[in-house]
């Protein structure tokens, strides 16, 4: 390799860590463990896009910069419209489910997941909890990580919201056997007007926990 193609590599990586650095920056601050399959898919293209560039000392870099910059205003954009719908945000990133619902062990969800008894009693034991008797909700969320909330530290009738961000979360509603004509009765009961004024809304066992917009 000839001084040339050395220092073109170099400037080449330079470039690529630098705009890696700026586009991580631009796609929002998330815990490695609360990275979505989408996000995934996102980080993997990017580092082929990369690694095509430097692979290639011939190549321009405009050649991993422009679809790179393309598929960040792309995942910028899916992540302005999950802010928007529920439906959007099931559709890119999955949804929770429920292995343990209310002390419940729910089977069926259990194998359409393809979770084992196995891998239950161990992720249960990680937590320091012997027996699912003791577990109020296990909640497998859209990344994988199974969260549990025990039935000694639950304060909660369901760990979802019934609103966020102004909208009603029916599913929640659905779980609870309540409708949205008692949801607004319990809101005004707390001085709440309007569903579109509340940012968070959850059930507790004996009343809702509200925050206003």
């Amino acid at each position: 390799m000839s001084l040339s193609e050395i220092l073109n590599v170099i400037l080449k990586t330079l470039v690529c860590y630098f705009f890696l650095i700026f586009i991580l920056r631009v796609m929002g601050k998330r815990e490695i463990g609360k990275i979505s399959t989408f996000d995934i898919v996102v980080f993997f293209v990017i580092s082929e896009l990369f690694s095509l560039s430097l692979n290639e000392p011939d190549t321009s870099i405009l050649h991993s910069i422009i679809p790179i910059t393309v598929i960040v205003i792309l995942q910028l954009i899916s992540a302005l419209l999950s802010l928007k719908s529920n439906k959007i945000r099931r559709l890119l990133e999955g949804k929770t489910t429920y292995l343990i619902y209310k002390g419940v062990i729910q089977q069926d969800v259990m194998r359409k997941e393809r979770y084992t008894v196995e891998d239950l009693m161990c992720q249960l034991r990680t937590k320091d909890i012997q027996s699912p008797g003791d577990v109020a909700f296990a909640v497998l969320e859209d990344n994988g990580t199974l969260n549990i909330i025990s039935k000694s530290d639950c304060e909660v009738e369901d760990p979802e919201p019934l609103i966020s961000d102004g909208i009603v979360v029916k599913k929640t509603l659905n779980r609870l056997n309540k409708s949205e004509k008692w949801l607004i009765e319990e809101l005004e009961k707390q001085n709440v007007l309007s569903i579109k004024d509340v940012f968070l809304c959850l059930a507790l066992k004996d009343n809702l926990f509200v925050v206003k917009k």
